[in-house]
């Protein structure tokens, strides 16, 4: 039987872990599966230089995304490209992809080329 110390860390540990709703896919994969997306100029032309501009992920199960209402689960990644590191441009971009949270096909964005 679990002492009250274990049962207490696990608690803990569950309840800092953000939920994923079933069959969604888990940040990881949704950080991959936009690397697919995003991978060229001015995101990336590998997926650790994509990934580096990925500088946030949410999870998003109810709510509205895109103007729309959100009826299945999605990802929404903060992508910031800084002018340092943006070949088409003098300025930073930054701005969200939204991904479907089971598929990982692209929901909507506002960044540019991405259309």
């Amino acid at each position: 039987m679990p002492t009250k110390r274990l049962t207490l860390a696990l608690t803990v540990a569950l309840l800092a872990t953000p939920a994923v709703a079933a069959g969604a896919m888990n940040e990881n994969r949704a950080r991959a599966a936009a690397v697919q997306i995003l991978k060229g100029d001015p995101y990336g032309k590998t997926d650790a230089q994509v990934l580096r501009n990925i500088t946030e992920a949410q999870f998003i199960t109810a709510g509205s995304v895109c103007g729309k209402k959100v009826t299945r689960p999605v990802w929404q990644l903060h992508v910031v490209v800084p002018k340092a590191r943006n070949p088409s441009g003098d300025n930073d971009i930054s701005g969200y992809l939204v991904i479907d949270g089971h598929t990982g096909k692209m929901v909507c964005a506002g960044l540019p080329f991405l259309d």
